[in-house]
């Protein structure tokens, strides 16, 4: 078992927490992982994407709430709105665009 604040477990499946300039999200590491990947395939663009991409990898192996600053939580509003027929995505623009 994690310590408080580290991963919450729901049932068998472990979730991340993204501290989002202030505003917390519980995501799946499958969720996370995805993110993970789209910014890293865009990270030869954009360094917010390279940070971004590292950022959600260390949440994804250290299992620890990671925070965002603010160019990261556009690069992470800049994928999920890149990807307008996913819900789980526009439920996390929501929350980005609410803390930006």
């Amino acid at each position: 078992m994690y310590p408080l604040g580290r991963v919450r477990l729901v049932g068998m499946a472990a979730l991340l927490r993204l501290d989002i300039l202030g505003r917390m999200l519980t995501v799946s590491p499958t969720v996370v992982g995805r993110l993970r990947d789209l910014a890293a395939a865009r990270a030869g663009q954009s360094s917010s994407q390279r940070d971004l991409s590292l950022v959600l990898e260390r949440a994804v192996r250290t299992g620890t709430t990671v925070a965002l600053h603010r160019g990261e939580a556009r690069a992470l509003l800049e994928l999920v709105e890149a990807e307008p027929d996913d819900a789980e995505l526009a439920g996390i623009a929501d929350v980005v665009r609410t803390a930006l």
